[in-house]
């Protein structure tokens, strides 16, 4: 339901510098430290003071926050491995070679940092717990006002109209007190993680002709889905919402 291809073709270069720089994204190094940024299943090869590493992370990330990293350096060395934490994870775990890694004293500006002598088979396990969550704007963003948007890990989600047949999404409600809950779902786009929302709808029942009354419609009890925001528009047209309003 995109564009089909934009007037101006930037895409196509784009997409070559990316791919000839997307190992600096996920890596870098110095001469004492291997630092991780992103995550997503992957093997690489570095060189840190001199001794080539081969790493093997293995992940369903974004769709789950654990993740194993295999650590294996051509020799036994001595160096630092800087795990990104990202802004959005709280209560963080870590383990190196099945032991507990204290998480909060060993965060360096963002990163775990752990340094150690590391020798082929060595394996680290990072855990990013994945709730569901609320966001919330700035009060000066009067269209947002009384409104939430919904978020899971590095994803913000939206509520799609295809996925939500019989309830308008314009119509659908957020209350404080819903549950919420993550649902895999392997029959979409490959494999996705969506938010079922245990919600409310307002209703049109009793308003006919009518534009006004004193009375407000009401709201029953609606259960809804939101899917990741940038998958949106990739089916049948129709509605979509980020910011729901919580009444």
């Amino acid at each position: 339901r995109r564009w089909t291809w934009h007037a101006c073709p930037c895409c196509t270069m784009n997409v070559a510098r990316l791919v000839a720089s997307v190992g600096g994204y996920f890596y870098s190094t110095s001469s004492d430290t291997l630092a991780v940024h992103l995550y997503g299943g992957n093997s690489a090869r570095a060189s840190v003071g001199g001794t080539t590493v081969r790493v093997k992370e293995t992940s369903d990330y974004p769709w789950s926050g654990s993740i194993h990293m295999a650590i294996d350096p051509e020799a036994p060395a001595t160096f630092t491995l800087k795990l990104r934490i990202p802004g959005w994870a709280r209560n963080a775990t870590a383990r190196v070679n099945g032991a507990a890694i204290d998480v909060a004293r060993n965060i360096d500006r963002g990163y775990l940092a752990i340094s150690r002598r590391w020798s082929a088979g060595d394996a680290v396990d990072l855990d990013l717990p994945m709730p569901v969550e609320r966001l919330y704007a700035h009060p000066s963003v009067s269209m947002d006002a009384g409104r939430a948007a919904l978020k899971r890990g590095p994803l913000v989600y939206c509520a799609e109209q295809v996925d939500n047949p019989s309830v308008p999404v314009a119509r659908v409600r957020l209350p404080r007190t819903a549950h919420v809950a993550a649902t895999e779902r392997r029959d979409l786009f490959d494999g996705i993680v969506t938010v079922t929302v245990d919600g409310k709808a307002i209703g049109s029942d009793g308003w006919a002709d009518t534009l006004y009354r004193t009375e407000p419609p009401q709201a029953t009890a609606a259960t809804w889905t939101a899917v990741p925001y940038y998958l949106w528009n990739n089916r049948e047209p129709g509605k979509m919402l980020v910011w729901i309003p919580e009444g």
